[in-house]
């Protein structure tokens, strides 16, 4: 065996080496539901996967679309490019997850708990928020259109450059939000305490819609144009 030929054969090897390597780690799609496991990049639609225990999973690039996830805990887990439209997630747990791209539209949050996790760049249109809580959370760059905020508690929330037109924080709880340069066509603030919100500007309230009970910043005014008609 000349030496070309020996290191064609050892290039070869190399490679077959590599690509077992890497179907070994790759994802298993049919593993049980438990702690710790990786569904990354698994098709999971429509299905009953509630009251789980998902804490320290992998999710990324998941399929999880119309599926029930109801009171399911997503502590420490990594849920990058997951889709989660129109699915199920009321009362599930967030903690340390990380949930950057992910898209939601249409998907239900209602009542879930938000710690210290990152959404940032993620895709959540008319996803419904109502009586969520939320805290430490990073959400800038968001597009966050018609989404329901109502009676959902949000404290040090970052929507910096987030899209937040439409939404409704009706009877929500804002302390330590951050609007800097998020846009705020037609957000709802009827109501609200914004006195707590953070680079919250006079022409971002102009193009919001408020009322006499909504209460503002120091140094902003009630624009003219409210209330906004329905």
């Amino acid at each position: 065996m000349t030496i070309n030929h020996l290191k064609i054969w050892i290039l070869a090897l190399t490679f077959v080496f590599l690509v077992a390597s890497v179907n070994s780690a790759s994802a298993d799609c049919e593993e049980k539901r438990k702690p710790g496991m990786d569904w990354s990049g698994c098709k999971k639609m429509r299905k009953l996967l509630d009251n789980q225990d998902f804490t320290g999973s992998q999710f990324d690039e998941a399929n999880l679309s119309m599926s029930k996830l109801d009171e399911s805990n997503f502590t420490s887990s990594s849920m990058v490019k997951a889709d989660l439209t129109r699915a199920s997630l009321d009362e599930a747990i967030f903690m340390h997850t990380d949930l950057t791209k992910s898209v939601a539209y249409r998907a239900s949050f209602r009542k879930a708990s938000f710690k210290s996790s990152r959404l940032t760049k993620t895709e959540y249109s008319r996803a419904d928020f109502s009586e969520a809580t939320f805290e430490n959370i990073d959400w800038a760059k968001a597009e966050l259109g018609r989404a329901n905020f109502s009676k959902a508690r949000l404290k040090e929330v970052n929507f910096e450059f987030s899209n937040i037109a439409r939404a409704r924080f009706t009877q929500s709880i804002l302390n330590g939000v951050y609007f800097t340069k998020a846009y705020t066509y037609l957000t709802r603030f009827e109501g609200v305490d914004l006195t707590g919100a953070i680079n919250l500007t006079q022409e971002q309230l102009e193009i919001a819609c408020g009322d006499d009970k909504t209460q503002l910043p120091e140094g902003l005014v009630k624009p003219a144009g409210w209330p906004c008609d329905e």
